[in-house]
């Protein structure tokens, strides 16, 4: 009997994956999907209505959350899509380092996660009203192991 390897790897952890499947037909504007395996806002859902010769098809129209590229998709309103956790967290910027910046959680007040400073016209306007001494407050988004900000306020 103790030839017999009783040590196994335990299964990921729930949510592990960091996407869940939905019916294409439930998707709702302003919801997240993936798009050829980018991670999308949705701007338009279209639902046509059943013909002679297919099923009802959703048109999805969306963003990309990182980069703000428009991409489409069809689907049977039937069919499951994977929709990705897409976490957002409000942070106040407390520096920037070499193009990275330092963040302190609103909520805990501990330092956040190091994030790179956007590029174009979100990280100009971040690292302007930072040198001009107003708060900022960043938003960041996390989805599929990916991070960036995404927003941002000033005071």
């Amino acid at each position: 009997m103790s030839g017999v390897d009783l040590d196994f790897e335990p299964p990921a952890e729930a949510g592990g994956s960091g996407t869940f499947p939905m019916r294409a037909g439930a998707l709702r504007r302003n919801g997240h999907v993936l798009v050829d395996g980018v991670v999308c806002r949705l701007t338009d859902v279209s639902i046509s209505k059943p013909g002679q010769h297919g099923p009802t098809e959703v048109h999805l129209a969306g963003v990309d959350v990182f980069t703000g590229e428009k991409h489409e998709d069809v689907h049977p309103s039937s069919r499951d899509v994977e929709v990705p956790v897409v976490v957002c967290t409000e942070y106040v910027l407390a520096g920037v380092d070499g193009g990275r910046l330092r963040l302190v959680d609103v909520s805990t007040g501990e330092a956040g996660e190091d994030v790179a400073l956007p590029e174009g016209a979100l990280g100009r306007a971040v690292e302007g009203d930072f040198t001009a001494g107003k708060d900022v407050r960043v938003t960041v988004t996390r989805a599929l192991g990916r991070a960036a900000v995404t927003g941002h306020r000033a005071r």
